[in-house]
């Protein structure tokens, strides 16, 4: 089987990434341009605000998902500078903002306990094991490199690679057609049900990880097959769907 992963929620946990981000990158541009580390961390804390609410108000069906990225993210990373005065701009602020996300968060070891022993368990039972994010490419990466999980991977689809939202089946269809294997032969495990909707459209079988418990099961969409609250059992229900499809 092909094992789809989703990042964050159920590989890494977006909450410590967040937490440590900014006390990480106030470190390093610290360093790197001086200045007090508070006023750093008050910075980063300011563009990300704004950055999130830029990032809700794009008609996302109306420019290409990976060039408006490149926008917002290129932005958020010289406000930064701005913010605290510092009079150098890179000469190409998307690269930059590249850098950050690369040099940033591959500090930071935000994966979830069961992460990695699942990756593991799958990948020793014969399957590949791909992650499949709405992250950029650097972001995922990056974070990747720091949970110490990139290394294990069949490979990696992103935002950035696909050049679409997760949660429409063009997605689905280019990962689907970049490793040039049936659908039936995949399975995405995500924490977002219209993430699952969109790859189930495109034929990929879909399991639901709900680690809040957030999620009532009688309000699940015929198209989620199952629904996990950890990782832990992840690899022998993996093993029983491949059985189910076999003759």
């Amino acid at each position: 089987m092909r094992v789809f992963l989703d990042l964050w929620g159920v590989l890494l946990d977006s909450d410590k990434m967040q937490r440590e981000y900014g006390r990480n990158l106030a470190r390093y541009l610290g360093a790197r341009f001086g200045g007090d580390e508070g006023r750093w961390i008050e910075a980063h804390n300011a563009a990300w605000t704004a950055y999130v609410e830029e990032i809700e108000s794009p008609d996302w069906d109306r420019a290409r998902w990976a060039s408006t990225v490149d926008r917002l993210d290129a932005a958020f990373a010289v406000s930064i500078l701005e913010r605290m005065h510092v009079d150098w701009r890179p000469s190409d602020p998307v690269a930059f903002s590249r850098e950050l996300d690369l040099r940033v968060m591959s500090s930071v070891n935000a994966r979830f306990p069961d992460a990695r022993s699942a990756v593991e368990r799958l990948r020793s039972a014969g399957h590949a094991v791909y992650v499949a994010t709405q992250a950029t490419d650097s972001n995922a990466r990056g974070s990747l490199t720091g949970a110490e999980l990139l290394d294990g991977l069949a490979g990696l689809f992103t935002g950035t690679s696909q050049d679409a939202s997760k949660s429409h089946r063009t997605y689905w269809d280019r990962a689907l057609a970049a490793l040039a294997v049936p659908p039936q032969t995949c399975v995405l495990v995500d924490d977002r049900v219209d993430y699952l909707a969109a790859a189930h459209a495109a034929g990929v079988q879909g399991l639901l990880l709900d680690r809040e418990g957030v999620y009532e099961p009688e309000t699940m969409p015929a198209f989620v097959h199952a629904t996990l609250r950890n990782l832990a059992g992840l690899p022998h229900f993996v093993d029983t769907l491949e059985a189910e499809r076999r003759p």
